[in-house]
């Protein structure tokens, strides 16, 4: 019996223009009115995602932000809490410090970029007075050094033509004890070890004392694979890469075709109540 819904946000709640369809906002907001609970899963920041709750959704829900480093319950209050340790961040920043990639360090609410070409966008949220511009790999070496600025994911991309050379970097990365997922074509994420969309579903999971058998969750790319794959019933977008549809329990349709919004309405309809046979039902 599904008792939980959780959605990333870019490619899976949010159409091509970053906007939450009506559908979609309509369709969560019937689900938690039903009695089931909801979580935006995303790598975005905590201020991003209370955006969308507070102007689109309007309802309650969990906010699993950073990639996992943070959740915040829908009374408000934080419990997950997993930054980078300092000395990782700083081991990070030394490596990739000469290689002049856009390097984005994301504090809870805040982000820090560095970017030699000077564009000074993140990757999902462009312009925002949440990003401060950063000068230099230097600068945020030194933001790190502070100790009331804790640092939960460090984000790097390139242009197409140096992906190749990203890619090679973020080999000699991972033996640090650290996370490393996709969210982007060439955009990379790191978060702290074990720490992941999953790792904060199942703290949800311990909270709400309902099993992970019980979840479904819609995603779209890399940091949403373990996520779609491991909950009871993983919902693929038409959009997402084919590693996700290959691990997915459904497919469903496209973030611009309101998809997250068709498969909530065919759960609160009690389809998959009737026949749960948990095989492969794409749309």
């Amino acid at each position: 019996m599904i008792k939980f819904i959780g959605t990333d946000l870019d490619g899976t709640l949010l159409n091509s223009y970053s906007q939450v369809p009506f559908e979609n906002a309509d369709a969560i907001r019937r689900a938690v009115d039903s009695g089931l609970i909801y979580a935006i899963c995303s790598g975005r920041t905590l201020h991003s995602v209370n955006k969308f709750f507070k102007k689109d959704l309007k309802t309650e829900g969990y906010r699993v932000v950073l990639n996992g480093g943070v959740v915040v319950n829908p009374k408000g209050e934080q419990v997950v809490d997993r930054p980078i340790d300092h000395d990782i961040v700083d081991e990070i920043l030394k490596r990739v410090e000469f290689n002049k990639f856009k390097v984005v360090i994301d504090g809870i609410n805040y982000t820090y970029v560095y970017d030699p070409n000077k564009s000074w966008t993140t990757y999902f949220e462009g312009m925002s007075r949440h990003n401060i511009h950063a000068n230099s790999i230097d600068d945020l070496r030194k933001k790190n050094e502070d100790p009331d600025f804790n640092i939960y994911k460090v984000c790097f991309s390139t242009s197409p033509k140096r992906l190749f050379e990203l890619r090679k970097k973020l080999e000699s990365l991972a033996a640090l004890p650290v996370t490393i997922s996709r969210s982007g074509s060439n955009y990379f994420e790191i978060n702290a070890q074990d720490v992941t969309k999953l790792s904060a579903l199942q703290r949800i999971s311990e909270i709400e004392s309902i099993p992970m058998a019980d979840f479904m969750c819609f995603g779209d790319y890399g940091n949403d694979y373990d996520m779609v794959r491991e909950v009871g019933y993983g919902v693929a977008m038409d959009n997402a890469i084919e590693k996700v549809k290959e691990v997915a329990w459904n497919i469903t349709k496209t973030n611009n075709e309101n998809g997250v919004g068709v498969m909530i309405n065919r759960v609160l309809d009690g389809e998959f109540e009737r026949n749960d046979n948990r095989s492969r039902l794409d749309i």
